[in-house]
């Protein structure tokens, strides 16, 4: 990383307008924020105001599923970040908790958010170890014939953000993303049905990459999901990255593919572990 780079502090390469949820709102609210703007996490303000509140992730819609008030959805007590904090301190607190979105905060004002994004382009002007020094402590294959409740419970219980999809014979054949039980899916309020296929509703919006063998249905209560097997909805054209290259090299396929993790494999092709944007932060400090 360049001397001047090194120099740069959060204000320099914060997003100054991000997408923000206000309280008081509702589940309903946040959800079609994230499949509007396909992303997976956000800010959430006071109305009217810049006040940050906390923030929501689809893990914790995932986690609170009963619940449809933003305030008691949402985390209060957000880790943040000033204005003129070093991106290496930023680094720092995305690898540490494992996090995509920093707000960063004036006199409890939010002014912007740093995402591992924003630091990526940074970890490609490092020299960089080995991918294997960096492999993410958060690696759970699953058998490509696991229907998609027990997919979205194992997302859960680990909180990975992707999951690597093994066939009988233990190659890797995809991977399945919480991003993808969102932005794959309709949602439609008050609705609790489970056929397949894409609705034809004018009233029911669909988001880019929208595939007809599944729906995703909020109801007002509960999420529901169809006994697919996960082999049904997974990405097979995959990106992936040999364990010896470069941890400059993997940032660099990041940004390209605009893909936040990459599975890694050894010289045979197979598995040996998952890297994410988090993991590759311990590159800057």
């Amino acid at each position: 990383m360049e001397k001047k780079d090194k120099n740069l502090k959060a204000k320099d390469i914060m997003n100054p307008d991000p997408v923000v949820a206000e309280i008081p709102g509702t589940r309903q609210d946040v959800l079609r924020l994230f499949g509007k703007h396909e992303i997976s996490g956000i800010p959430v303000i006071k109305a009217g105001t810049t006040k940050l509140g906390g923030i929501v992730t689809r893990s914790d819609i995932f986690n609170k599923i009963n619940e449809d008030q933003l305030v008691l959805i949402m985390n209060d007590k957000p880790v943040t970040i000033s204005p003129q904090d070093t991106i290496q301190k930023a680094a720092q607190i995305l690898h540490e908790y494992r996090i995509h979105g920093i707000p960063v905060v004036e006199k409890g004002e939010l002014i912007g958010v740093i995402s591992p994004t924003d630091l990526l382009k940074y970890v490609t002007q490092t020299n960089g170890r080995e991918i294997e020094k960096y492999l993410s402590r958060l690696c759970a294959p699953v058998y490509e014939e696991t229907p998609l409740p027990l997919v979205l419970k194992i997302l859960c219980i680990t909180d990975a953000g992707a999951l690597p999809v093994l066939d009988i014979k233990g190659n890797l054949v995809g991977v399945v993303t919480d991003g993808d039980l969102f932005s794959i899916s309709h949602l439609k309020e008050g609705v609790a049905e489970s056929n397949i296929g894409i609705g034809e509703d004018e009233d029911v919006w669909t988001w880019e990459g929208l595939r007809d063998i599944m729906r995703l249905y909020y109801a007002t209560s509960k999420m529901e999901l169809p006994m697919v097997p996960v082999k049904e909805v997974m990405i097979t054209d995959i990106e992936r990255v040999y364990k010896k290259s470069s941890s400059s090299s993997a940032a660099e396929k990041m940004l390209d593919k605009n893909v936040s993790q990459l599975p890694v494999i050894d010289n045979l092709g197979s598995l040996v572990g998952m890297i994410y944007d988090v993991d590759l932060m311990k590159a800057l400090f």
